[in-house]
């Protein structure tokens, strides 16, 4: 699957969970904002926005995004949102609160954090 073939609903999660995972160490690397590019150029920039504005309307908080995660239900999609929130996070460091929420959405979808091609877990 490809970030493209993401439905509306999951390109609002996608998105959502990178812009919260980035944003948790108050800095944007030159490696973040590429996954961030990679994900703009993917599905491109008017669905980025618009995921984007809608992530920021219905989820106020973190709590919010978790209790809306579990509704994301087609396993590629799952994998695919995961595999690229993993890219994002691993250039730089991880902490202990990104690394919690990350093996958080792993857990909730059923999945396993395993080596990505580039050598970093997914």
């Amino acid at each position: 699957m490809r970030l493209s073939e993401l439905t509306t609903e999951e390109q609002i999660v996608l998105v959502a969970i990178l812009e919260l995972t980035i944003a948790s160490d108050a800095r944007v690397s030159d490696d973040e904002q590429a996954q961030i590019q990679k994900v703009v150029t993917a599905i491109g920039a008017d669905a980025y926005r618009r995921a984007s504005t809608e992530a920021d309307k219905r989820f106020e908080d973190e709590e919010q995004l978790r209790m809306h995660v579990p509704t994301i239900a087609r396993p590629a999609a799952r994998e695919l949102i995961l595999e690229t929130v993993l890219e994002a996070a691993f250039p730089g460091t991880i902490d202990a609160h990104e690394s919690s929420r990350l093996q958080w959405l792993a857990d909730t979808w059923g999945l396993k954090i395993r080596p990505l091609k580039s050598g970093h877990p997914s």
